[in-house]
């Protein structure tokens, strides 16, 4: 169900997604560069060991925000919301040890999860 109420929500959010990405996760290294991932597209997953299948975007910026180098291809990932709860990327499935309730999260698996799965609050 919470996978339903998320894509028609996705549905809503798709043209304004369309001009500027979901960012989910940015790692941040000591020479002030930035790499951001975004999800680039999702669909509710045909394979029904996932929830979604997500296309992922990667892109360098420098200090100033200005887009260094902007990764062309769509990588693949999928999602599983509910337990056992992972992250498939290829062959190798990424297990989520619920709940995830760090404000933190330092892997961009477990933000990619969040960003599909987790329930919003107020």
């Amino acid at each position: 169900m919470r996978a339903i109420a998320f894509f028609a929500g996705v549905l809503v959010a798709t043209p304004s997604m369309a001009a500027e990405r979901l960012i989910f996760y940015t790692a941040n290294f000591p020479d002030a560069t930035s790499v951001q991932l975004s999800v680039l597209s999702n669909s509710v997953s045909q394979n029904s060991d996932y929830d979604f299948d997500v296309a992922i975007g990667l892109a360098e910026t420098d200090v100033s925000g200005a887009v260094r180098y902007e990764d062309t291809g769509k990588h693949r990932a999928r999602v599983r919301c509910n337990y056992p709860a992972y992250v498939g990327v290829g062959a190798r499935k990424y297990p989520m040890a619920l709940p995830l309730n760090r404000s933190a999260h330092d892997d961009w698996k477990e933000s990619l999860w969040m960003t599909f799965c987790a329930v919003p609050s107020s």
